[in-house]
């Protein structure tokens, strides 16, 4: 028997442990065979009831059972303290049930904190085994599930994105922690002889976030210039000037990043007044397709949905009228999410002088 890795073992979690009691408790633990310190994590508190009172067993074996191993990974023997969550959530454990979105979100940020501890940035693949470690001891709590009530997936997908937005979130201003992957981009746009590719990404989906090159041949005071030829356009020709504009914004991208990122942050109001441009549409993704190809792929989806609704007369009124062979399911759908949401019909056109 190591006596002496083991008694360094039980001072580690019993420090206040007389001279005596720790005698005896290593005396006990020699009868029962215990070799070394590995050994001490299949010891049961029945075991150690002669020599120690009950809340030092439950001490004891919790401290030792949590131990890391040395040369594994933390996160292998990572475990939530659920003993410090909120009794409502401790509940929901104890009667297997799914607990609040509002406990969920507390759940997520305490697991963040303790998993903070040890990593300051975790990345994916350990936020990953987490989750998925959580949705193994508690599937009915946590678990994806399907509308048929089976696991989809490993089960674990919503609750890894929960953890990991976290955890990018709580180093948002920590760029020395934060981990961002390379991403490569569809196009590619040559601007001055190079070639412009998108910067990194994070799950926030933002490509450059605080990018500090300048556009060649500009200066601060030049991209300041520009600024007031795109408020000028403005003025002018109201979002009509957006196509016109839009070379100018690509230029004057790192002064918009710096404005959106200063503290304390500006109201919308405020940058909608700053960079009206910001608020028309400009994106690489071709919204029109994305649109028709979310209709496409989601609207039979919506209109069972719809269908299943019951004392809701305007619901109603348009499935009445719509015919899967003739009608225009595009239309259908649009109509029907603005019957559930509540909105105007008219409110589907936006007039523009």
């Amino acid at each position: 028997m190591n006596r002496e890795e083991i008694e360094e073992a039980i001072s580690t979690h019993l420090p206040g442990l007389s001279v005596q009691t720790l005698t005896s408790l290593l005396e006990v633990l020699e009868e029962l065979g215990v070799e070394s310190r590995a050994d001490l994590v299949l010891v049961q508190e029945n075991d150690l009831v002669k020599c120690l009172r009950p809340i030092q067993c439950r001490k004891l074996l919790n401290g030792l059972k949590n131990e890391p191993l040395a040369g594994r990974p933390w996160y292998i023997d990572f475990r939530v303290r659920w003993d410090r969550m909120t009794a409502s959530i401790r509940k929901a454990l104890s009667n297997q049930a799914r607990p609040s979105p509002g406990d969920r979100k507390y759940m997520v940020r305490a697991v963040v904190d303790q998993m903070f501890e040890h990593d300051l940035n975790p990345t994916r693949a350990i936020c990953h085994s987490i989750a998925w470690s959580i949705v193994r001891d508690y599937p009915k709590c946590f678990a994806d599930v399907g509308k048929k009530g089976d696991i989809v997936g490993d089960g674990s997908h919503s609750l890894l994105q929960q953890i990991k937005a976290r955890v990018e979130y709580k180093n948002r201003k920590n760029t020395l922690a934060r981990h961002r992957r390379e991403k490569r981009p569809r196009t590619a746009v040559v601007e001055g002889g190079r070639l412009m590719a998108r910067g990194p990404v994070d799950q926030y989906g933002c490509v450059r976030w605080s990018p500090t090159e300048l556009p060649s041949g500009e200066t601060m005071e030049s991209l300041y210039e520009i600024k007031k030829q795109l408020s000028n356009i403005y003025s002018e020709k109201g979002m009509g000037g957006a196509e016109t504009a839009e070379a100018l914004m690509e230029k004057t991208y790192v002064i918009q990043r710096q404005y959106l990122n200063s503290v304390p942050a500006p109201t919308v109001a405020e940058i909608q007044e700053e960079w009206p441009f910001l608020f028309s549409q400009r994106t690489d993704v071709a919204f029109l397709d994305k649109m028709q190809e979310a209709i496409n792929n989601k609207g039979s989806t919506i209109i069972r949905f719809c269908q299943e609704l019951s004392r809701h007369p305007s619901i109603e009124e348009i499935l009445a009228k719509y015919e899967p062979e003739t009608s225009d399911k595009a239309v259908c759908v649009l109509l029907l999410l603005m019957a559930y949401f509540k909105e105007p019909k008219t409110s589907i056109m936006l007039e523009t002088d």
